[in-house]
């Protein structure tokens, strides 16, 4: 039987997951706060044109990304190119674009260069990536690359990525990078092969958006969620097992949760299913005290959930290109920066973005971190700074747009993990828990956070749960004060 499906967040995960639903004839709405879908997958417009807010690339590798691309009938928009990757250290920078390139690269002594070759080797052939929850990705850098070889060039790279937790973050974090990119390389050369869609992710949310208007889906945009209850919970207090109009909760009452939107409570739909594709923090500041042990439940299994890193990006759009490479590292301790990614070495800058150059200059920190809600001018002139030190030509007039966007949430942080938490276990179990579950990328595991993992996520929940849809309306168990959540 169908059921009524309610799924909060309008990103990549809560898109895919509601597509996928709506397409099994579920009755399926979707809750967006923003004025657009995406979440970090969103749009912008730069004024001559439109494209993504952040960064994104699509790897020969990524199955499922390129799957729900041809579900939408986008195939034909999908464009490959080969690209570069750069080094920047010591006032220079240097390609890493080819093997032979890494061979050249003259801080490293060939015998540190030939053990962070074994490291890469080791990590993408033959390491279990679930042990490497246990150790930190320094220690672990340091154990096969030797102490010199981590400090000259993966210490700098870890401070970039992730500032105050670059010692503390998981080992597995290296291993699901280097899989992921050198899976991108082919060829004898070993040249990356990147892919994108022409018009960037507004055209593959725009097709979504359609897709679900099709298989029936509502999709609700700027419409915050401001509460999640069980339907006889009183608002103010009250005892949460009365039942409004009268009565307890018992086999009569259907399991079922409450959407709340607009202000006070302008707006309530009740589902047999709630998804919260969002952080756990955002649901906990959401969710009435009888769904909170979902929630805890959540934070409980998958320590990720507990750190997130944010990203204020600088975003410019210049009338020159910069370098020949898509992504610059930065291998310099006293940039304020992550990298600098030249979007048009990847993308085509006649059809796409108005014959200009366009750059992001990310620069990721704790998501708690004070300077994340810094004014934009105080952000743009810190992260300018780094790029005039990289790029001392660069000139106001060679920019066309320049501005800052940001996120709270971009990437749970997979940290070292100790005896007693849950890195022991593999992936995710797939099992749908009415009338309220909490799915966000939190619960990938070995993984880098990327769109085809998101959507591959989907792909599996949706499988392994399919079979526990099947009489879900009116058929229900009933609810008793010892099962308020299952």
């Amino acid at each position: 039987m169908t059921s009524r499906v309610g799924v909060v967040g309008g990103g990549i995960l809560g898109l895919s997951l509601g597509l996928k639903l709506a397409r099994l004839g579920h009755e399926v709405e979707i809750f967006e706060a923003a004025p657009e879908l995406g979440g970090l997958a969103t749009w912008h417009d730069y004024g001559p044109f439109s494209w993504d807010r952040f960064y994104h690339c699509i790897l020969p590798t990524d199955r499922h990304l390129i799957g729900l691309i041809e579900t939408l009938d986008l195939a034909e928009d999908l464009r490959w190119q080969q690209t570069g990757t750069g080094y920047y250290a010591r006032g220079r920078w240097y390609s890493m674009s080819k093997s032979s390139d890494f061979l050249r690269f003259p801080l490293l002594s060939f015998i540190e260069k030939g053990r962070i070759g074994a490291t890469i080797a080791y990590a993408t052939l033959a390491a279990d990536p679930m042990k490497l929850y246990r150790i930190s990705a320094e220690d672990w850098l340091i154990r096969w690359c030797g102490r010199r070889g981590y400090d000259v060039f993966w210490r700098p790279l870890l401070k970039a990525k992730f500032g105050p937790f670059y010692d503390q973050v998981a080992a597995v974090f290296i291993w699901a990078t280097l899989t992921r990119l050198f899976g991108a390389r082919s060829g004898a050369a070993s040249k990356e092969k990147f892919g994108y869609v022409h018009g960037g992710y507004r055209a593959i949310l725009g097709r979504i958006e359609a897709k679900l208007g099709e298989a029936g889906a509502i999709v609700h945009k700027r419409t915050p969620i401001t509460a999640i209850r069980r339907p006889w919970e009183v608002p103010g207090g009250g005892r949460p097992w009365e039942v409004p109009g009268g009565g307890e909760v018992g086999a009569s009452h259907p399991r079922s949760c409450e959407l709340v939107y607009g202000q006070g409570s302008a707006g309530r739909r009740t589902f047999d299913q709630v998804f919260f594709t969002g952080p756990t923090r955002a649901a906990r500041s959401v969710v009435s005290p009888s769904l909170l042990p979902a929630v805890e439940r959540v934070e409980r299994d998958h320590p990720a959930s507990r750190v997130y890193l944010g990203v204020a990006c600088l975003v410019l759009a210049v009338r020159r290109p910069l370098t020949p490479f898509y992504v610059l590292n930065i291998g310099d301790e006293e940039l304020e920066l992550t990298g600098v990614i030249e979007m048009t070495n990847l993308i085509d800058r006649r059809a796409e973005t108005a014959g200009l150059s366009l750059v992001y200059v990310p620069k990721y920190m704790d998501s708690d971190d004070p300077l994340l809600q810094a004014d934009d001018r105080d952000l743009e002139r810190l992260l300018m700074r780094g790029m005039k030190k990289i790029f001392p030509d660069l000139r106001p007039a060679d920019v066309a747009y320049s501005g800052i966007h940001r996120a709270k949430f971009v990437q749970p942080l997979p940290l070292v993990q100790h005896p007693g938490e849950n890195a022991e276990r593999g992936p995710a179990t797939f099992r749908r828990t009415p009338p309220f579950q909490v799915l966000n990328t939190s619960m990938l595991r070995c993984a880098t956070l990327n769109n085809d993992e998101v959507v591959a996520f989907v792909d599996q929940f949706v499988a392994g749960t399919r079979g526990s849809w099947a009489g879900a309306r009116g058929s229900a168990p009933s609810v008793t004060l010892g099962d308020q959540v299952a």
